[in-house]
């Protein structure tokens, strides 16, 4: 939320545009999908785009009519070109069918503007009253010669009160996590993995939690006598995934991943309570049966786990 002209001004310099009438009424939330070619990569034979229509329009047909919701897409009408992003539905309140009727209508062709969407999507959730998230579904990374990174801390640092949740749906490479999960912890959002149906509407779902009552984070510091982790059935080797936890998150605590079965010496990945949720972990390079173990950081005891298969031989 704007705290001051100043800030104001830092925006409109950043996400210069048209000017915006105090009185306009802003969303709750802005769904960014993206439509890019690489969308018809498939999983379990079917299209990633399917996926994500099906996902978002199943959801969206459970949540409350009074919520504010709009939906952009990029990479849906033309081959090459970096311009391609549109705001297919207006903000306003939650119409289930024609919410799912323009994701009907999305066709991968193009590129993949991340930089210029969250521009567009700045200047729409311009706001001095209400504040909003958004939650962009991405199979890859900046293929326009923009830099979302860059551009999401200069978006946080003028102080406009918006979150960007960030889904990774499908993505291999690990670098391509990394630049999707900079982009959420920029603007103090999520950032989690999918690599299934099931993964995607969990994830969204997560997402979409009441930020005032059951949010991720209050699960940061639920019961202190227990201790819950929750991992992907499965992940692609040397890749970036998330790890839902509930616990104590005292000092020292972290999540392991290990072989299964394993005596806990030699650990896989690791990643400090401290650092947040989810946690974040890296699949290694060979697969096989691994555990995913809530460690206290007092006496090395495990307080939870779950476990998690690495594709491949």
């Amino acid at each position: 939320m704007f705290k001051s002209l100043l800030r104001a001004t830092a925006l409109a310099t950043i996400v210069s545009g048209p000017s915006f009438a105090q009185e306009m009424v802003y969303p709750d939330t802005l769904i960014i999908l993206d439509v890019s070619n690489s969308m018809w990569g498939q999983i379990d034979g079917i299209p990633k785009i399917s996926i994500a229509k099906n996902v978002i329009g199943k959801l969206v047909d459970k949540l409350d009519t009074d919520s504010e919701f709009g939906l952009m897409a990029f990479g849906h009408r033309h081959k090459s070109d970096c311009n391609d992003i549109e705001l297919v539905l207006p903000i306003g309140p939650l119409d289930a069918t024609r919410f799912s009727g323009a994701l009907d209508k999305l066709t991968p062709h193009g590129r993949t503007p991340l930089a210029g969407a969250l521009k567009q999507a700045a200047q729409i959730m311009h706001s001095d009253t209400r504040s909003a998230r958004i939650i962009l579904i991405s199979d890859g990374i900046e293929s326009c010669e923009g830099d979302p990174v860059a551009l999401s801390a200069e978006l946080e640092k003028t102080g406009l009160d918006f979150t960007t949740h960030v889904i990774g749906f499908n993505v291999a490479e690990l670098a391509n996590q990394d630049q999707l999960g900079a982009i959420a912890k920029n603007t103090g959002g999520l950032y989690l993995t999918a690599e299934s149906t099931s993964e995607l509407k969990d994830a969204l779902e997560t997402m979409m939690m009441d930020e005032e009552s059951d949010t991720p984070m209050d699960k940061m510091t639920g019961n202190p006598q227990k201790a819950v982790v929750s991992a992907p059935k499965s992940v692609l080797p040397n890749t970036r995934f998330s790890v839902d936890w509930t616990g104590p998150a005292a000092d020292g605590d972290y999540v392991a991943l290990v072989a299964a079965g394993s005596d806990g010496t030699v650990l896989e990945s690791q990643a400090s309570m401290a650092d947040g949720w989810p946690a974040m972990l890296t699949s290694p390079e060979t697969g096989g049966e691994f555990e995913v173990r809530y460690i206290s950081g007092a006496d090395g005891s495990i307080l939870a786990s779950d476990t998690v298969t690495v594709q491949g031989k």
